[in-house]
This record gives C-alpha cells, structure tokens and sequence, in this order.
C-alpha cells in the first residue's frame, strides 16, 4: 500500500459591520464608533491591555464608553470624565460583554447585553479556529495546521492539512473533517471525529522500494481538548487511517498527536 420588524434590521445590520471591523482591523474607524452604556455599578479603566496595567479611572454606571480598537482580549475606550474631559484607557472583554449597544440599541426599555446580541458573537464567543500540530503516523513525523468553525456548541467542521516525513518517504494529506464535542464547556472535554480526506507519497532515496501514488481514506479520530482560556486551547489526539488503495486490500494508519488552537 502507498504511505499515508425593519430599524430592528438596519440596527442589527450595522451592528454586524462595526463587531466585524473590530475583528479584522483592531478597531473602529470612522464618524461612528461602537457606542456601549455601562449597566454595572462601575467599570474599571487601565492605562494598558493586561492587568498588570494600573486602573486609573472608574467608570460608573450610565456613563457612555466609546470603542476605539480591539488587541486580543482587550479593548481601547473612550469617555467624558468630570469636566467634560475625554478619557481614554483599555477594558478587558468581560467588562465589555456586560455593557448594552447605546448608539444603535432600539429598545431601552429592555436592553439586550453587550455579550448576548447575536451580532457580537464573534467578539464576545468566536466561532472561527486555526490550530497548529505535530505528532506520529506509524514510522513518520508529522506537522499539521488546521482551520475550524464552530457551528454550535457541540459541532465543529475543519480542514486538516498535514506534512509527514518518514526514513524512505515522504508527502502529506489533507482531510475534511466533523468533530462532536458534547461537553464544551469542561476544562478537560473529550471529542470525537469523522472524516475524510487524501494521502500522497513520494518515496526517498532510489533504494526505496515504496511506490509513488495518491489514495483517499476515512478518518476516524478521538481526542481531549484542554480549555487554557476561552480563545486558547490544547489537544491530545488519536485517529485511525483507513486507507482505499487500488489493490484487493485497504490500508490502515494510525497518528499520535499534540495540537494548539486559537479561536477568532
């Protein structure tokens, strides 16, 4: 075998295209900015994104906070302090997530938090993920990059692509793959998969006696992911190659494998 109601509408259209420049471009630009009201007792103000930053102002409730840009986990804000002087400092994502759209929220009488619109999503609960692994197949090392969305809290579809290198071959593979996760939310959440995908190999070396070729195969796979934060996870995982070769016999692979992913 080879190796291998309309305002409603125009405020949730407009609210999406402001979380989606946050997003790609670290900020907002323009004549207007996301606008949020503060409905905690207080919000703290640091001078920098991290909190080994000093708070140097705290917000109180009802005041407006203007969003400027986005670096990670933490956002650069503005407001009128005493005085009708602007202040400017950086909130973490959580603060932010208890805070209500001002500028385009069409209902004060009941206000939908910050963390739960549905056009903030991507900010407050991304969906998008790449990954980064490397691990075992058989008599091979290999390296891999992924990309995953996560359609609900339990399913999630991504695109493997890996690189193997063996002492008489070489190649790489990729997959199309589903993953059940029904337990998301623990720190230590167990996983299953289904797939499929492509292998190809070259052989190495003109005393290899391993033959070139590209074959399809069925992917199984169970896995633990280890939740570090909310945008950044661990996995250990193990998968099954079922290999379709030409020949009256199909293959069988086995990979062994350490990943980190990102959310965005």
């Amino acid at each position: 075998m080879t190796f291998w109601k309309r305002p409603i509408v125009l405020y949730s259209v407009k609210k999406t295209l402001l979380c989606f420049l946050l997003i790609l471009t670290g900020g907002v630009h323009g004549s207007e900015n996301l606008l949020l009201e503060i409905v905690e007792p207080y919000l703290d103000i640091r001078t920098g994104p991290g909190k080994s930053y000093p708070i140097y102002y705290i917000a109180q409730r009802g005041e407006n906070i203007e969003v400027l840009k986005r670096r990670n986990n933490w956002f650069k804000i503005r407001l009128e302090g005493p005085g009708g002087r602007a202040k400017s400092g950086w909130v973490h994502r959580d603060s932010i997530g208890e805070t209500w759209v001002a500028n385009i929220t069409p209902d004060r009488d009941n206000p939908l938090l910050a963390k739960n619109d549905p056009s903030m999503t991507y900010i407050f609960d991304p969906k998008f993920y790449m990954g980064f692994n490397y691990g075992q197949m058989t008599a091979a090392d290999f390296v891999g990059v992924r990309l995953g969305y996560q359609i609900t809290d339990v399913v999630s579809v991504e695109l493997q692509a890996e690189e193997f290198l063996a002492r008489d071959s070489e190649g790489n593979t990729w997959a199309l793959a589903a993953s059940f996760a029904p337990f998301t939310h623990w720190r230590l959440s167990p996983y299953v998969q289904l797939g499929g995908g492509e292998i190809h190999t070259s052989a190495r070396g003109t005393n290899s006696q391993q033959n070139n070729g590209t074959d399809s195969f069925l992917q199984t796979a169970v896995g633990i992911q280890v939740l570090l934060t909310k945008q950044y996870r661990l996995s250990f995982e193990y998968r099954n190659l079922n290999v379709l070769t030409s020949g009256n016999e199909n293959g069988e692979l086995e990979t062994w494998h350490i990943g980190f992913s990102a959310y965005f």
